[in-house]
């Protein structure tokens, strides 16, 4: 099948609209609601550091792969469970989409209720093992267990914000979303600025925020089940084992992800606490808010480019996919760079305004910054060529950029690099292994490209399961 026959057989605007300007349509308002979030935590970040110190941001930081774990298991029961829920909306088993929502709930809420227990009773022990030491012991303690009654609101915030767009409502989502980030601004000002609440305080605000994003959802389809309203409601949970295998298989590769974070900021803080001290993990913090507007905008770009690579791969327009991927490569490209240029102009200034009553913590965050933020440039590529992969149904080469970009790669050179070239060194760890994981992405994206042809393929099982070997020829 051919590009002109397909555009003549099907009049979807992802066919037949050109891609650049479909590319626009969808992607800025994914980046605009992402770069809500990003700004909301970079502010958060900011009353933290400016209040209580870089001790306190270290101290977040620090926790990061505790809640890692938990993020990670409620992000692949609510994608997982949301998918599941999606495709039976589709085939128009509303009835069983229903009970597939409850069961997510009350995963949700057992492992809310888990979670709070572990890190209640197994809070000291997790910060020492973590390599928090004194002061930012002390911080951490206080707010991991702060924070450990709302886990369970912070689990069902996301699966029931998935679940309102799967019923038809991304302006609910989006406004809920909006709301809590504004609220939790505002109680941050209140809890540290007014009560003096300390680091305890700043765990309190983002605790309530969620607590009443989640509660509105919940609250949403509890209404929709009293009022018998049409699409999804809760129903009678169903704990059939084919679900909650589909469940989890559906969210894995979104487990993985967000454990392999979790990972590598514990070992970049150990490190870090070893060879430069406290300072180190808060100036760490304070470059991967940078790195976080970098991850806005190409998140952003994969997620608009997604609907339109599917519909032309499925219909075998092979030059359209290609025209997309270049064009995403080519925004990813002059947004890095962009970012990269204000990132080192303006590194001081954005250290100064986390922490700035200590001269020195700025200083040793300016240095991050300016090396950090190479690491962009190649990020563009490595996160918009798993996004590819992903929207063309080849998750095994798409997971295998993301486990280089995510652990493996980052991983081997914060270990190498400190070991041959001392402490100073790390943070170029973060260019090297994006720069290695840029060079893989681009490897396979140039063996796509040449090679076979999308239309020549079948999709499903047989192709996500092509190995990763293929990639580099046989």
């Amino acid at each position: 099948m051919n590009d002109s026959r397909t555009a003549a057989e099907n009049t979807s605007p992802f066919l037949t609209e050109p891609v650049g300007r479909l590319l626009w349509k969808n992607a800025a308002p994914a980046v605009s609601a992402m770069l809500v979030f990003a700004l909301y935590q970079i502010v958060d970040g900011m009353m933290v550091g400016r209040r209580l110190g870089p001790d306190a941001l270290a101290a977040v930081n620090i926790i990061y792969p505790v809640i890692a774990l938990f993020v990670g298991l409620a992000v692949m029961i609510g994608v997982g469970g949301n998918a599941r829920i999606a495709v039976l909306m589709g085939a128009g088993k509303t009835h069983e989409a229903r009970r597939v929502l409850a069961l997510l709930v009350v995963l949700g809420a057992l492992l809310g209720s888990a979670g709070t227990g572990v890190v209640l009773l197994m809070g000291e022990a997790l910060t020492t093992a973590l390599g928090a030491e004194q002061e930012v012991k002390r911080l951490a303690l206080v707010y991991l267990g702060t924070m450990a009654p709302f886990f369970g609101a912070y689990i069902l915030s996301f699966i029931l914000e998935q679940a309102a767009r799967n019923d038809g409502k991304p302006g609910l989502a989006g406004a809920v979303m909006a709301g809590t980030a504004v609220l939790n601004i505002g109680l941050d000002y209140l809890f540290l600025f007014v009560l003096d609440l300390g680091i305890g305080g700043a765990a309190l605000a983002s605790g309530l925020s969620i607590s009443l994003g989640a509660s509105i959802y919940v609250g949403y389809f509890l209404l929709k089940r009293l009022q018998r309203r049409n699409g999804l409601r809760f129903a009678r949970p169903t704990f059939d084992p084919a679900t909650m295998t589909a469940i989890v298989a559906n969210g894995s590769s979104e487990l993985f992800s967000a454990l392999a974070l979790g990972i590598i900021t514990l070992l970049f803080n150990r490190s870090l606490m070893h060879h430069i001290g406290s300072l180190g993990v808060a100036a760490f913090a304070m470059s991967q808010y940078l790195l976080m507007l970098g991850a806005v905008f190409f998140n952003g770009l994969s997620a608009g480019a997604q609907p339109i690579l599917g519909y032309n791969c499925g219909a075998g327009a092979i030059e359209r996919v290609r025209g997309t991927l270049i064009r995403l490569l080519g925004a990813g490209l002059v947004v890095s760079c962009a970012l990269v240029v204000v990132g080192r102009a303006a590194a001081g200034g954005l250290a100064a305004l986390f922490v700035p009553d200590h001269p020195e913590a700025v200083s040793l965050a300016r240095t991050a910054m300016r090396v950090v933020a190479w690491s962009m440039i190649p990020a563009s590529v490595g996160t918009l060529a798993a996004g590819f992969f992903t929207s063309i149904e080849r998750p095994a080469i798409s997971l295998m950029i993301a486990a280089g970009r995510a652990l493996v790669l980052p991983g081997i050179a914060l270990t190498l690099l400190p070991a041959l070239f001392g402490g100073e060194v790390i943070w170029w760890v973060p260019v090297a292994a994006e720069t290695a994981a840029a060079l893989l992405a681009g490897g396979a994206l140039a063996r796509w490209s040449v090679g076979r042809e999308v239309n020549r393929e079948p999709a499903g099982l047989v192709v996500s399961l092509e190995p990763a070997t293929d990639l580099l020829g046989q």
